[in-house]
């Protein structure tokens, strides 16, 4: 996709390559950062990782983990949130696989090892932080850059 861009818009173009890289970097981060999106289940808590946000929830603060019919996960928590999980979101691939069905038991199992000790039913929510990705956004914003100078001197 980024290679149609750069040939579309970077060598032919007023700009020469600087379209086509910005346009390639900012591509290459949005889908590393649709693409590094999951779940990671720790000792006394499930942390969603999507796209931009990271939500923590204590294992003892989930009250329930479904899958909707169209295929997207989501845990509810015992404060009433619902925390969306983008890295089972119904794919087509998912609906042969049943990656979120998988998904939703194993989190099932970890919670139902619930302790006695009991922290505070809110969603933590943070940003997620992706060095790999951030480092294309920067390339993408220093391109950018690059070009509108490239505009306004020559």
């Amino acid at each position: 996709m980024a290679a149609l861009v750069v040939d579309r818009m970077g060598f032919r173009g007023p700009n020469k390559a600087e379209v086509g890289l910005t346009a390639s970097f900012a591509t290459i981060f949005l889908v590393q950062r649709v693409c590094r999106s999951r779940v990671l289940i720790f000792q006394d808590e499930v942390c969603v990782v999507n796209a931009v946000f990271k939500y923590s929830v204590a294992r003892s603060a989930v009250a329930q983990v479904f899958v909707d019919l169209g295929g997207n996960l989501t845990l509810e928590t015992t404060g009433g949130e619902e925390v969306y999980v983008a890295a089972y979101s119904g794919s087509l691939i998912d609906h042969f696989v049943g990656s979120s069905d998988r998904a939703a038991k194993t989190i099932r199992q970890h919670v139902k090892m619930k302790t006695a000790t009991s922290r505070d039913s809110a969603v933590r929510r943070g940003l997620a932080i992706s060095w790999l990705s951030d480092i294309w956004l920067v390339a993408a914003v220093i391109c950018a850059v690059w070009t509108a100078i490239g505009n306004v001197v020559g």
